[in-house]
């Protein structure tokens, strides 16, 4: 902090010695020129001229002020940063005089550049970030062929067994059950949570490492009611616990029966949905202690969302193949319980099929937020031409003080990229405003959102003003 001080403190120095030394060199620059006009309207006289034609001859004969205190100070100092500071201060003081103008341009910039940025806020948040899971393009969901809504459950327990032994295209897979509530109590705290009951290897295809203590494994399985494990995740442990360390390795109720915490899992993991954030996570032999019922030896009981990891070098449409295979030979082996409908992968994350709804509208929304940018572009060029017309006679005056026109344009454009960003900050604040609100925003009690402003959207936002 001390060497950003000094830092600022020498550029004010340097700054108000430019100043200083730039007030002194005009005052030079004002008296030569006029020792020199003095001079020549002097000469004009003694060759006949009255005093008011020798003043006008001279001033004719020396040429444009402005033109000559221009080039003085392309050849003093630093020319660039010395124009460039006199274009932004001029264009400040024009600004300043037209507040009506500046306020509409800037408002109308601020809606265009704002709607985009939590447009495109959104859109990085469900689409172009990927889940916080290890290679998350390898991981796929097992679905059936036809288009479901909501979070489809594939399988039972048992051909879920059947899937993982048999197939030669996943390095592992996960079952997952996503719809258990329990009562949790602990001291004096009694909370309502959901979370998701799953298979011992689920952490370990995810990738993810627990912030506190540990996630439990396949390892730890041993028959129904073995494992009386639970993960919290870093929201339940910061409301219910109040990030406590000391809860790993404490005893919790869950439904009047005693699990033991043993980890928390990192803040940024929410599992493989991006909408609904499980509470906790309990291993699933465990199910009839959460949800007092057991459905894994039922092959009946379509209980299980299944996920699984390609192995490197196997396509999707290969392991698609080799699980429509397995469910083939089930069907035979267990022509009761069994159907073998054809199977399909996606990407989790976006409740299943429903994904491509939500990519549609969202792509759309994207396209609506660029239209009203693009219509907000070209109402701010039509008042930045009506003000140009308007100051007509203003820049008429310039030129024949002796501006040249690059330097009357280089101006306009720096008025313009005044309001541009001014227009793209404001856009900018809304848009963070905006954002929060959308965050807090819960629609359903298991709902999220985190739509947060990250480097790539703060790019979007400082590129859409250009």
């Amino acid at each position: 902090m001390r060497a950003m001080r000094r830092f600022f403190t020498r550029l004010l120095g340097l700054v108000t010695m430019l100043r200083s030394d730039e007030q002194s060199g005009d005052e030079r620059l004002r008296e030569e020129m006029e020792s020199h006009l003095a001079a020549q309207a002097e000469e004009n006289i003694r060759s006949g001229m009255t005093p008011l034609e020798a003043h006008r001859h001279a001033r004719l004969k020396f040429g444009a002020v402005e033109a000559v205190r221009e080039s003085y100070h392309a050849e003093k100092g630093l020319p660039f940063v010395e124009i460039f500071l006199l274009d932004v201060r001029y264009a400040f003081r024009v600004l300043r005089k037209s507040p009506a103008f500046t306020v509409v341009a800037i408002l109308t910039l601020m809606l265009g550049i704002g709607a985009n940025v939590v447009v495109f806020g959104v859109l990085n948040a469900i689409l172009l970030h990927p889940l916080e899971v290890s290679d998350p393009q390898s991981l796929y969901q097992i679905r059936h062929k036809q288009w479901m809504t909501g979070r489809l459950l594939t399988t039972s327990y048992p051909a879920f067994e059947d899937f993982r032994r048999r197939n030669t295209t996943f390095s592992a897979i996960a079952g997952i059950y996503g719809y258990s509530h329990a009562k949790l109590s602990w001291q004096n705290t009694v909370l309502s949570i959901s979370g998701d009951e799953v298979t011992g290897d689920y952490f370990d295809l995810l990738g993810v490492q627990p912030q506190a203590g540990r996630f439990f494994h396949a390892a730890d399985e041993h028959g129904a009611n073995s494992v009386p494990y639970v993960v919290l995740s870093d929201a339940l442990w910061r409301s219910a616990f109040h990030a406590d360390p000391g809860i790993v390795g404490a005893l919790v109720d869950m439904n009047k029966h005693p699990f033991t915490v043993v980890g928390v899992a990192p803040a940024q993991f929410h599992g493989t949905e991006r909408f609904v954030w499980p509470d906790y996570w309990t291993p699933m032999v465990n199910e009839e202690q959460v949800e007092g019922w057991n459905s894994m030896n039922n092959r009946t009981s379509i209980t299980l969302t299944v996920i699984g990891r390609l192995k490197p070098g196997v396509t999707p449409q290969q392991a698609t193949d080799n699980l429509n295979t397995i469910a083939t030979e089930l069907a035979k082996e267990y022509p009761d319980t069994d159907d073998g409908q054809p199977l399909r992968l996606i990407h989790p994350g976006l409740i299943g099929d429903e994904g491509d709804v939500i990519r549609g509208f969202l792509w759309s929304v994207t396209v609506l937020a660029l239209l009203v940018l693009a219509a907000a572009c070209a109402n701010l060029s039509s008042l930045f031409a009506a003000r140009t017309a308007d100051r007509s006679r203003e820049l008429a005056l310039r030129v024949a003080l002796g501006s040249s026109r690059g330097r009357l344009v280089r101006q306009l454009l720096t008025e313009v990229a005044l309001v541009s960003l001014m227009g793209g900050a404001a856009g900018l604040g809304s848009a963070y405003l905006l954002l929060g609100a959308l965050n807090r925003w819960h629609p359903l009690v298991e709902s999220h959102l985190v739509a947060s402003m990250d480097a790539r959207v703060y790019l979007a936002g400082l590129i859409s003003p250009l």
